[in-house]
């Protein structure tokens, strides 16, 4: 394909802006008519296929509104078929980054109108998702791509012969399904792109695996939005397409939102709000020099191996949610949990604090951010109501908190994010300069004295197949670390935990190196398998009996000779021989 080539006897190429499922886009200009054009060259089609592309072009062009690019024309030249169409030079909402609630409420009355014309006209989109909308130099978007809009009054749909109609992320949970798109399907992708504008990622997040999503929107695995729209989002992305609300009924929703957006402040700004007055009266209230020191670091952890995961929880706080138990030896040493049951019946809540440190690549999971002083609030959008989690960025950027509320055993009524928040706002209150110290010194012989990137030698290490010695990734305070092979997918990882005595649960009972253990093939997931070594065995605050715990993990490709437990097996003697006492 080249430039100045001239389409039909009028559309000259001018530049390739770039190319989707359906085609090749070109700037061009109409010599007809003197104005630049974009033309979309469509995917080599023939025959019938062809008829039915002109068809739903001439369908798509019967559309006329301001926030729809326009479609002018349907010509063929050479056998090819090109859809002539307005010409924008914009950039897409997906490229706008998260926007703030009230902008995207405004955005969504646009495109909700917008397809309340199209549907209107007997057209379907089909493909409405943030790369779809254009973002005008005024602020207006624009819904473009009709290359795969059909006429829903046509018997055949176009685009199924080449699989699903859509994009993973933004699929209606019956289209992933296979069903056919309808307009309710237009009306949750625009749920789902005004999800993500305010969120930073689509209701059914993200995966290496494009497949992943679809399987998530078939299942109706929906994440629940923590924006000021969360009601309006909820009705557009309902599973069940005939309860999802049409477009004009959409737009009058997303009008209302916007309107009271305007005259209220968003309750996450109320709180931000508070939390910060909180933050002053506190460095007010200190004495003149530490209030100085404190406003030049900020917040900090300090000394990873005495900062007290603890001290930024208060289960007196979460008692309204149930009957409350704080546990600080629930895990690696960078941890602390609250167990939430409720006052009568089963069921039990983990809101779980974790000092973490933050990707070298400085990304957090993508969710709403805030601003509380010196620390990054990052509230992640929550998926099938089975977890709510929050991260609280520290101002140095190397270290975060991670605050996750999540049901442990039978689920009972309890608001999952409220817990969450209040935990949130425990910890932002006793971010007072450095978190307080652990109030015991550890054990002598504990684990949390060893840093376990330095436990194996180059013999052990070298047991692992492909393993690349030489980059460990050391998580916070050392107390976990991984390896990867460079010849295949595998990964070895060595983690330290706190946990009750071995049991029959945790695997085939066995011993290493004289230490009591355990191996459990998919112990940590599909495709993995896990050594539980006993270090030392103490009693808890609770006055219950407790163990240290070396945890060596494979994960691989499982195979029927037991690889990944038998190279676990291997690695697992020389490292319990290690093991300080």
């Amino acid at each position: 394909m080249r430039s100045r080539r001239l389409i039909a006897g009028r559309y000259r190429l001018e530049e390739q802006l770039g190319s989707g499922g359906m085609g090749m886009v070109w700037r061009a200009t109409d010599e007809e008519l003197g104005r630049v054009v974009a033309v979309k060259r469509a995917l080599p089609l023939f025959g019938e296929h062809a008829k039915l592309l002109k068809r739903e072009a001439k369908a798509a062009a019967r559309v006329n509104h301001p926030n729809v690019v326009t479609v002018y024309d349907v010509v063929t030249s050479d056998d090819e078929v090109w859809l002539v169409m307005e010409y924008l030079p914009a950039n897409t909402l997906a490229k706008q980054g998260v926007l703030p609630a009230a902008q995207v409420a405004r955005i969504g009355v646009q495109l909700a109108d917008a397809l309340d014309t199209i549907h209107a006209a007997g057209v379907l989109h089909r493909d409405v998702k943030p790369s779809n909308v254009l973002m005008t130099h005024d602020g207006r978007p624009k819904l473009s791509d009709f290359g795969v809009s059909r006429s829903v009054h046509n018997d055949v749909t176009l685009s199924r012969t080449g699989g699903l109609d859509g994009t993973p992320g933004y699929l209606a949970p019956e289209v992933a399904r296979g069903e056919d798109a309808t307009s309710a399907s237009d009306i949750f992708s625009l749920g789902a792109t005004l999800f993500a504008a305010v969120e930073g990622v689509s209701p059914v997040g993200k995966a290496p695996n494009p497949q992943v999503l679809v399987w998530r929107a078939a299942r109706g695995d929906i994440a629940e939005s923590h924006s000021p729209l969360r009601p309006v989002l909820s009705a557009l992305l309902r599973p069940d397409p005939r309860k999802r609300p049409t477009a004009a009924e959409a737009k009058q929703m997303l009008q209302n939102a916007a309107t009271g957006i305007r005259h209220r402040p968003p309750i996450l700004a109320r709180a931000a709000i508070l939390l910060v007055l909180v933050a002053t009266w506190v460095v007010l209230s200190l004495p003149a020099e530490s209030g100085s020191a404190a406003a030049s670091a900020g917040p900090s952890i300090g000394d990873p191996r005495t900062a007290d995961p603890c001290s930024l929880l208060d289960s007196a706080e979460l008692k309204r949610f149930g009957n409350t138990d704080l546990d600080p030896d629930y895990g690696n040493f960078n941890r602390c949990d609250v167990l939430i049951r409720p006052r009568e019946g089963a069921g039990e809540v983990d809101v779980r604090l974790t000092f973490e440190l933050v990707p070298k690549t400085g990304e957090v999971p993508p969710g709403q951010t805030s601003q509380v002083g010196l620390v990054q609030v990052v509230r992640h959008p929550t998926y099938n109501n089975s977890q709510c989690m929050r991260t609280l960025v520290m101002p140095d950027k190397r270290h975060a908190i991670s605050i996750t509320a999540k049901f442990n055993r039978t689920r009972f009524p309890v608001d999952l994010c409220a817990a969450a928040e209040s935990a949130v706002s425990t910890a932002l209150s006793r971010l007072r300069g450095t978190v307080p110290r652990r109030m015991l010194p550890p054990a002598p012989d504990s684990l949390i004295n060893v840093d376990a990137c330095a436990m194996p030698n180059a013999d052990i290490l070298a047991l692992f197949p492909g393993i690349d010695a030489n980059n460990p990734e050391p998580a916070f305070g050392d107390w976990e670390c991984r390896w990867r092979s460079t010849t295949s997918n595998s990964t070895l990882m060595i983690i330290f935990d706190q946990r009750d005595p071995l049991n029959a649960r945790d695997g085939k009972q066995t011993t290493f190196a004289g230490r009591p253990a355990a191996v459990e093939e998919n112990g940590y997931g599909d495709n993995s398998c896990v050594s539980y070594i006993q270090h030392r065995a103490y009693t808890n605050d609770d006055a219950r009996p407790a163990i240290e715990a070396l945890l060596v993990v494979v994960f691989g490709q499982q195979t029927s000779d037991g690889r990944l437990c038998r190279l676990v097996n291997d690695i697992s003697e020389p490292l319990a021989a290690k093991l300080p006492g």
